[in-house]
């Protein structure tokens, strides 16, 4: 069933009109995606992160026993800092992409959420006489992101400079328009974010507070078309888009969300052998595609006349001028410069392969 966003009211106000994305219905635009792009370009923007979900772990045994479940290493983990991390299947498959939050006296699990029932269910699968409990908590939180190069001033001015300053992914409470909030800093876009996580029943306050506290940076709320261009540019692959259940870590994800150093968890095995042994056959690449033909997710990518790859994402590129892509490539072509070609419809398109992000702050 669709989900609707707690700023949805807001929204409607604003002019924004609306679609399923993730599984929530949210502005695709309100009435020019291409200022809403700009506007997080070139000072900020505010982005509905309501197809975002959290997980809440509580008890004794909490780190110890999450540090056996995901890829990064959590047993340390002290209030107000953060990591990225995944949940795998024992075969080393991923089941989601986690950002990983300590508070004082839980842990919050922060994923899509539509991913949030299998990843609890996992998970509750592996708790046998731990002091931890699992809860799904995201109908009780609004998300907000604020993004741009304006983003740190904005949130200093609304809730203090040292929540402006925090590092990638730490966190601390604030207050923003009289609403506790916690604010977490962001780089899922690759430029200055922050996300704002505000009780549910306070999203409107909170959507009022940071627009009027960004009238003079010139705010604007996005919506998700601009999103698409910006995380393509940015080379930040979907769960469900740009990989999913049958994908492997290395394959899909930066290596910032694994510890090649901690203990034993889950699908460690796989993840090991692919970053020592070299067993991994494909992988996720950038490309630059020649022409104005945006490709659609699943066109193939062709070396010669051999099937190399699939492409998961495309937009064209409104910093770049140019179209570009996510796709899933086979090894012999994860070079960069590497010629292939995209099939649309028995056309081909010449491409590219390139590094990732395309574009960054």
């Amino acid at each position: 069933m669709e989900t609707t966003s707690p700023f949805g009211m807001q929204e409607k106000g604003a002019g924004a009109t609306t679609a399923e994305y993730l599984g929530v219905r949210l502005p695709t635009d309100y009435g020019d995606p291409v200022r809403e792009y700009r506007a997080v370009r070139g000072g900020v923007g505010l982005i509905d992160l309501s197809f975002r979900g959290l997980l809440e772990l509580r008890g004794g045994e909490r780190l110890r026993w999450l540090n056996g479940q995901i890829t990064n290493d959590a047993k340390t983990l002290r209030a107000g800092e953060g990591v990225l991390a995944a949940a795998l299947t024992a075969k080393g498959h991923i089941l989601s992409d986690l950002a990983v939050y300590g508070l004082e006296a839980s842990v919050w699990i922060d994923l899509n959420r539509d991913r949030a029932p299998a990843v609890q269910a996992a998970f509750e699968r592996h708790i046998i006489a731990d002091d931890v409990a699992v809860a799904d908590v995201s109908d009780r939180y609004a998300r907000l992101m604020v993004a741009g190069p304006e983003a740190a001033r904005l949130l200093a001015e609304t809730a203090g400079s040292e929540v402006a300053d925090l590092p990638a992914w730490h966190h601390r409470e604030a207050r923003i328009g009289g609403v506790p909030v916690r604010v977490i800093a962001s780089t899922w876009l690759s430029l200055p974010g922050f996300e704002v996580v505000a009780p549910a029943e306070a999203a409107g306050q909170t959507w009022r507070a940071l627009l009027d506290s960004g009238r003079a940076a010139g705010i604007r709320p996005v919506g998700t078309t601009a999103l698409e261009w910006l995380r393509v540019e940015a080379g930040r692959p979907w769960f469900g888009v740009d990989f999913d259940e049958q994908s492997l870590l290395l394959e899909s994800l930066a290596r910032d969300h694994v510890s090649f150093t901690k203990g034993c968890y889950i699908g460690q095995e796989v993840v090991t052998r692919a970053e020592h042994q070299g067993h991994l056959n494909k992988r996720l690449c950038g490309l630059f595609v020649t022409g104005e033909t945006v490709p659609t997710r699943g066109a193939t990518i062709i070396s010669g006349d051999r099937k190399v790859g699939v492409v998961t994402s495309a937009v064209r590129s409104l910093a770049m001028g140019r179209v570009i892509a996510l796709g899933v490539l086979r090894r012999e072509c994860w070079d960069s410069g590497t010629k292939v070609q995209v099939d649309i419809d028995g056309r081909r398109l010449d491409a590219e392969v390139t590094v990732l992000p395309f574009v960054s702050a």
